[in-house]
């Protein structure tokens, strides 16, 4: 039974020499790598002059020939200066000649039994993708999928994850998630409920939600609309977007005011301040961020967690425009966070509002609500 890559990337025998092993004949080897060169003038051309023989691998200016299970096989060009650069035959045994994507434009060769690809294109230049990355890939349509072509090799991802960059996407892996592919995600505000209300003498209450991002490579403020005549066990769906873009993760802080005298357009001017000096003590904090591909932020560690201290000041500022406070609360969700929940996580519904995740209880003047935000991939 063929593999899924032996359907959509036949093994290249067709091209290869395959010598009958000969027990005593030390040259078989060589013999191979001869008769390759002999019979096929476009691999030679493609190797250039041969450097060094090295056992069941002859090196030449420009790529080289691998004796692997009775053939030979030939790697050359982008695709063997990564090899190389991988770590060569250590790294990888070839199981086909550099052959033709089947969208006519890239280049691939697959190594170490049908289990790793280096694959080359002119926009992407030549990256290897293994393991259960490359089965995702590979049961997306390679290429051909919504993701394009690879961007980058298999590196590390917070809280010990995994990823390869894509065109138009990635692949992220986790030991306890499996490979999970996905474009970029989007988080929306989705709406409040009011369990207790403030009591005010006015009447009904009238509240609204001033929210930032901060991710690692920007920041944004937004406020909802002033909800009018908001009482006990009611609810006011929303929609409103907070963020779209890689999901790198991100810190939602949220702040629920009650409309009293105060302007709520200043507080929407003040939280992108405070975001964006929040993001700028982030980023000082972390130096540089590592990007591969399409602004995906791979490190080592929780890499959202570093922007909290600078957050967490920058929200306690914004007092002193006449409105209540109700209260706040700062919402942490890792790369990890934002794929389970995009691509994981069904759905859930209170009171009309669709929601993924929302605020704890936030108390004060006498009131208790919840905010509820809705994560998807787009």
């Amino acid at each position: 039974m063929p593999t899924l890559s032996e359907k959509v990337y036949p093994r290249a025998f067709e091209a290869t020499t395959k010598v009958p092993v000969v027990v005593g004949r030390v040259n078989v080897i060589e013999q191979a790598f001869e008769a390759r060169l002999a019979q096929d003038a476009v691999v030679k051309g493609h190797l250039g002059a041969l450097v060094r023989k090295d056992g069941a691998v002859w090196y030449f200016d420009t790529g080289c020939l691998c004796y692997v299970k009775d053939s030979v096989f030939e790697i050359h060009g982008d695709i063997y200066k990564k090899w190389v650069a991988l770590g060569g035959i250590r790294w990888g045994k070839p199981d086909t000649d550099e052959s033709p994507c089947p969208d006519g434009t890239g280049r691939y060769n697959h190594f170490n039994n049908d289990s790793a690809t280096i694959m080359w294109s002119p926009a992407t230049g030549a990256n290897a993708v293994w393991g259960d990355i490359r089965l995702k890939w590979a049961e997306l349509g390679w290429e051909r999928s919504y993701l394009g072509y690879p961007c980058s090799d298999e590196v590390d991802f917070p809280d010990g994850g995994r990823v390869n960059a894509f065109q138009r996407g990635g692949i992220y892996w986790w030991p306890d998630t499996g490979a999970i592919d996905c474009g970029e995600v989007a988080v929306h505000y989705t709406g409040l409920v009011c369990i207790k209300e403030t009591g005010e003498l006015s009447g009904a209450d009238e509240p609204y939600v001033v929210m930032g991002v901060v991710s690692p490579f920007g920041s944004s403020g937004t406020r909802s609309q002033t909800y009018g005549g908001v009482d006990s066990n009611t609810s006011r769906p929303d929609l409103v977007q907070l963020y779209r873009g890689q999901p790198n993760g991100i810190a939602l802080a949220v702040q629920l005011m009650e409309n009293d005298q105060g302007d709520p357009e200043k507080y929407k001017a003040e939280i992108v301040k405070a975001m964006t000096a929040a993001h700028q003590l982030g980023t000082a904090a972390l130096g540089l961020i590592p990007i591969v591909g399409p602004g995906i932020a791979a490190i080592v560690g929780p890499l959202i967690q570093k922007f909290i201290p600078a957050i967490g000041k920058a929200v306690s500022d914004l007092f002193g425009f006449g409105d209540d406070v109700i209260g706040r609360q700062t919402i942490v969700l890792t790369g990890k966070d934002l794929l389970t929940l995009a691509k994981r996580t069904n759905n859930s519904s209170y009171k009309g509002i669709g929601f993924k995740c929302s605020t704890n209880n936030l108390k004060g003047a006498n009131a208790n609500y919840k905010v509820y935000f809705g994560i998807v991939a787009v």
